[in-house]
Order: C-alpha cells, then sequence, then structure tokens
C-alpha cells in the first residue's frame, strides 16, 4: 500500500521506463533506474496498522524503526518554551513532549494519536537544518490540535534538511479516530507529540523505537483524574 497520489499506474509507467535501457543493453543505467524506483516505493509506502484496543491510550504518530530513527527527546514543556504551545497548553499548564526522529527508511506518514475533532492547524515557516538536532523551534513546521475527550493534543510534522514538503491530509472540523492517517513528511524529518502532563502516564522512553498507529506513547492516567 502507498501514500496519496501514488498509483499502480505510475508506478507500473516507471517500471516500464526502467526496462527500456535494459532491452537495449544499457544493464547499468537500468539497474540504476530500478534502484532509484525501489528507494522511493520504499519511502512512499504507507502499510496499513493495527491500532490498539483499549480506553485511554495514546498511540505513535510517527514511525522511527530504521537505522537511527527513535524517540530522542522526552521532556515537559510548558508554553514559555515555546510559542507554538499556545495553542495546545493553557497558561500554567504542562505538557510532555515526546519527539521521534524519522530516517529517510522510516515510512513517513503521520497517524492520529487519539481519536477527536481537529481542532486547528497551523503552518509555520522555518528554516530546513537536519531534522537530527534540536529544531523543534527554528525549522518549517505544521501544527495539528486534536481536542480528545482527554484535552486538547498536540501533533507537530516538523521538516529537515532533506525534507523540504509537509503535506496535510485532515483540516479543522474533521473527526479522526486514533490511528487514522493525518499527513506525511516527504524524506527524513522529525515528529513531535504533545499531552497533557497531569492526565497521562508515559510508556515510552527515549532510545525506543516506536510503530506509528500500534506503539503505546502513554495512559490516561484514571487514579490522578478520579476527581
Amino acid at each position: 500500500m502507498f501514500v496519496k497520489g501514488l498509483s499502480k499506474k505510475k508506478i507500473g509507467i516507471l517500471l516500464t521506463i526502467a526496462v527500456l535501457p535494459f532491452i537495449f543493453g544499457y544493464f547499468v543505467i537500468s539497474f540504476i533506474i530500478f534502484s532509484i524506483i525501489a528507494f522511493f516505493m520504499q519511502f512512499f509506502r504507507d502499510p496499513n496498522r493495527t491500532i490498539p484496543d483499549g480506553e485511554g491510550v495514546v498511540v505513535a504518530p510517527a514511525d522511527g524503526k530504521v537505522f537511527q530513527g527513535k524517540i530522542d527527546y522526552l521532556k515537559i514543556i510548558t508554553v514559555k518554551d515555546d510559542p507554538v504551545m499556545e495553542r495546545i497548553l493553557e497558561d500554567g499548564e504542562k505538557g510532555v513532549l515526546i519527539s521521534t526522529f524519522m530516517s529517510p527508511f522510516d515510512v513517513h506518514v503521520q497517524r492520529a494519536p487519539v481519536s477527536g475533532k481537529i481542532l486547528e492547524t497551523k503552518y509555520y515557516p522555518g528554516k530546513f537544518k537536519i531534522a537530527m538536532g534540536d529544531v523543534h523551534t527554528v525549522n518549517e513546521k505544521n501544527l495539528i490540535v486534536i481536542d480528545s475527550e482527554y484535552g486538547k493534543i498536540g501533533v507537530i510534522q516538523i521538516a529537515g534538511f532533506v525534507a523540504r514538503r509537509i503535506v496535510q491530509y485532515v483540516k479543522p472540523g474533521d473527526t479522526v479516530r486514533i490511528g487514522d492517517r493525518l499527513g506525511m513528511i516527504r524524506f527524513g524529518s522529525r515528529v513531535n507529540l504533545i499531552i497533557p502532563y497531569d492526565k497521562f502516564r508515559v510508556m515510552v522512553f527515549e532510545g525506543e523505537k516506536p510503530t506509528a498507529g500500534e506503539t503505546i506513547m502513554a495512559k490516561f492516567n484514571s487514579e490522578l483524574n478520579a476527581n
């Protein structure tokens, strides 16, 4: 299964182009073209995922499974740390930021971490620094805020040095279910997940390799929110 816009017809055309040099004896050229096509096909793949059952779970919005892809940044954050947080957190409220770096070989489709209504989306122009560093506030990014039964949940798509196009599949007012596709970022990039600090228990750690739509990132803390 591939992302929107990459049909079987287009793949067939590309493969036909790659075969032509082989027919005329240009084996090296054909091999190079096949290699390029294979890279793009694996990059634009969009496999189905098994969404976990259960109430009060937050799943990973992004993959970080191949090579250096992983959760590499986990911290408590407030509005003072990043102006973008004003659209997710209330004044004085703490959030947990879980950031996942995606290598160029990871699946680059982002998924809804929770069910709810798309409250707001906002594009922020910025730089295109390598996404492995601390680029949360300076790089180009796109914010998606989901209004869930547990409060506002934020997903931030961050472009990198290679990834220079962020694609958004949803719009304000849309209703999404946990695991639904939100969008994608082309080539190596980063995705931030922001959840309310006082409402959830984080289930992952730095260095873990999440699978979008499957890995449980946090669970609603019913004991803290009993009252």
